[in-house]
């Protein structure tokens, strides 16, 4: 199993305990939804509707979004 895609706690997230990961550690990490937006490919805009919990990211977004949340430093120094 894969760590950073297999993670229970993670899998298991309701979407608003996932759309509040998303917002803690992009702000612990001191980015910009743009920045972040940017890195994993969307638009600041879908990204906005996922912290908002207006829309829910698709299954490779979702394992983009896990990978953050794991390791954001991987994500900011390797994507984008």
């Amino acid at each position: 199993m894969n760590q950073v895609f297999d993670t229970p706690s993670l899998l298991q997230m309701q979407e608003p305990e996932f759309a509040q990961e998303i917002i803690k550690v992009r702000q612990l990490m001191k980015i910009s939804q743009a920045q972040l937006a940017t890195k994993l490919g969307i638009s600041t805009r879908t990204l906005e509707s996922w912290e908002r919990g207006k829309r829910h990211p698709s299954r490779p977004s979702q394992a983009l979004i896990r990978l953050f949340i794991k390791s954001p430093e991987f994500v900011l120094n390797n994507l984008g």
